[in-house]
């Protein structure tokens, strides 16, 4: 089933999509039980975890993509950098071809980015543009504990682990859980919907950060707990593109009444498109490939021939990696900056460093 087709069951869009959804009910029912099993397994040690020799934030959601994980965990990381912590971001590396553990260092990177095909299949779209673009340290593997201590034995001056998209991966013991809600609030189960687990679980959470339908998640969370949750938004940055050996950025003021081809590779570009709207762009032609997509030459020929007789190809931070080793026109291929803005973050981040120093054995 298409993604397109994914989100109309889980959207309830038609009559068609209802159907389906109710239909796939009984799978839902099954699937739920099972997690709510296992996380039972790991609540009562049956199922053991691993702590980790440094302090862990796990940054995860409740759902399939889309509530901004990889945004907050660069937003954490470049937080508790300020503050004064050396922090490693753990990230599984989701359709990377390599089976052991990669550790993505910005210094000892391939100085050709466009030659980056081996740093890909080592390590994945998203650890690679958090090393390349954001100059995070990650550390990648399927066994996060495992790629913790391979990346601890190359540097050992990490103070604490962000656990990219941790919430449902309990092997590994964390210290703190902040757990994103998203557009979706809806508690509708995999397959028929989008949720990997109930809704109620969202109580596992030490903190919560809304990225969408704030008035519903609002309802949802514990209000004796209120203080521990956050509102957050993606906002754009500016825009970006590979020429000469180098990085070029441009002001969002690029996109105003140029008209644009889209080419994504993401979950669900619909915020990508309000995004260039929102700036006026004039979104002429839009190419959807799966998330997480490897581009190949005839991929190339396809955008290549839709962009004739357009300006602009913006695409995704991610997806630029993938494309800027195939020949485009000067500044017509960028790629479109997002960055998570969090209402009343420093609380937040001064919370998270007392328990850092307070796990690490520190003073508070």
């Amino acid at each position: 089933m298409s993604d397109s087709a994914v989100r109309r069951v889980w959207e309830r869009r038609d009559v068609g999509g209802k159907l389906l959804g109710w239909l796939l009910w009984p799978a839902s029912l099954a699937y739920a039980a099972a997690v709510q099993l296992r996380n039972i397994f790991f609540s009562r040690g049956w199922i053991k975890s691993v702590r980790l020799p440094r302090p862990v934030i796990s940054v995860g959601n409740l759902t399939v993509g889309g509530t901004g994980k990889t945004p907050t965990c660069l937003w954490l990381a470049g937080e508790l950098r300020r503050q004064g912590l050396k922090v490693a971001i753990l990230s599984r590396g989701y359709r990377r071809k390599a089976t052991e553990p990669a550790i993505l260092q910005p210094s000892q990177l391939n100085v050709d980015i466009a030659q980056n095909d081996h740093e890909l299949a080592q390590g994945g779209d998203e650890p690679l543009m958090m090393a390349r673009l954001y100059d995070q340290t990650v550390g990648v593997g399927a066994d996060r504990a495992q790629a913790a201590q391979a990346l601890l034995r190359q540097n050992g001056a990490i103070d604490a682990f962000i656990l990219d998209d941790g919430f449902q991966h309990r092997y590994v013991k964390r210290d703190i859980d902040l757990l994103l809600l998203g557009e979706d609030s809806s508690g509708r189960v995999l397959p028929a919907g989008p949720f990997r687990e109930p809704r109620r679980n969202l109580k596992r959470g030490d903190y919560w950060l809304v990225t969408g339908a704030e008035t519903e998640w609002r309802r949802q969370l514990p209000e004796a707990r209120s203080k521990a949750a956050f509102s957050g938004v993606l906002e754009p940055l500016d825009l970006i593109t590979y020429d000469d050996h180098r990085w070029k950025r441009y002001p969002l003021s690029v996109l105003h009444h140029s008209k644009i081809l889209t080419v994504t590779g993401i979950a669900n570009p619909q915020k990508f498109y309000e995004a260039i709207h929102e700036w006026e762009g004039q979104i002429v032609h839009t190419l959807e490939y799966p998330d997480h997509h490897a581009y190949s030459p005839k991929d190339w020929q396809e955008i290549s021939r839709m962009a004739r007789l357009i300006d602009l190809i913006v695409t995704t931070e991610k997806d630029i990696l993938k494309l800027i080793r195939y020949p485009f026109a000067r500044d017509k291929l960028l790629a479109l900056r997002v960055g998570m803005t969090v209402t009343g973050g420093e609380q937040l981040i001064a919370d998270i460093v007392t328990k850092i120093r307070a796990a690490d054995g520190g003073e508070p």
